[in-house]
């Protein structure tokens, strides 16, 4: 997490300033869905988690918290970290989806950005894992700019026009068998000026960092929570978890560290 107190702030860290139990009652979820399972118990290190099944042969599914007791309606810059532990023997398969910020000109269309579905209206800068927890940005960002097009430069990037932009693939593992903190920091561009800018931290370490990035076009663009979305896939059954597998999440923290 960034250095200073920032605007406000939340964690599920215990005995930090400002945590709060690790809960859906902290979470306080929004279009929540009965699929795919998750509860809250200890991983196997013991350390409480929010624990994702993943059955055998199950892709594409997902849910969306709003983001704990901060509200980011004025917020310009957020910083959202977690820590997640796959247990060794973990199959990643082909990739999966993990959790990111998000964000657009509304409540309803800021959930748009994602399944191949763009829109200058909306944003989302979530994670991926890849075969042998290969680390990446997965984003989306609004098509009709074309600063975007920055992103698809940096090492080991692919941009297509269907789905989300694959951003830095392998810049970081996802260790089996002990925890990964991932960080992530999105800032909002001015409108009109193509100066947002993503950065991705992984155990402490800045591993991506992109600037003069367009992630709203109009005023009304803000964040609007954070997708803990986490399920394999891509759309493809080809994606599929090849067994039944658990991921355990931890340490949830979201920080304003600038306001409008």
């Amino acid at each position: 997490m960034p250095r200073g107190p920032g605007d406000a702030s939340w964690t599920t860290v215990p005995g930090r300033p400002n945590s709060h139990r690790l809960s859906d009652e902290t979470f306080r979820m929004s279009q929540a869905m009965s699929d795919p399972k998750w509860s809250y118990g200890a991983a196997p290190d013991e350390k409480r988690s929010l624990i994702a099944f993943y059955p055998k042969g199950s892709y594409t599914f997902k849910f969306t918290p709003r983001g704990g007791p901060v509200s980011l309606e004025n917020a310009k810059e957020v910083t959202f970290g977690y820590s997640v532990f796959f247990p060794s023997g973990f199959a990643f398969n082909k990739g999966g989806k993990l959790p990111g910020l998000y964000g657009g000109d509304n409540d309803g269309v800021a959930t748009s950005c994602s399944g191949g579905r763009r829109s200058d209206q909306c944003f989302s800068a979530r994670l991926m894992w890849r075969s042998g927890g290969d680390g990446e940005f997965y984003t989306y960002l609004p098509p009709g700019a074309a600063a975007n097009k920055k992103q698809c430069s940096f090492k080991n990037s692919d941009c297509n026009p269907t789905y989300g932009a694959s951003i830095g693939r392998g810049s970081f593992k996802f260790a089996t068998g002990r925890w990964t903190i991932v960080t992530e920091t999105v800032r909002l561009n001015d409108v009109g000026k193509p100066n947002g800018r993503l950065l991705l931290q992984a155990n402490g370490k800045s591993v991506i960092d992109i600037d003069g990035l367009v992630l709203r076009t109009s005023e009304r663009g803000r964040f609007r929570g954070m997708q803990f979305q986490t399920f394999f896939g891509g759309s493809k059954p080809d994606f599929a978890s090849p067994k039944d597998q658990r991921v355990y999440f931890s340490d949830i923290t979201l920080a304003i560290t600038e306001s409008f």
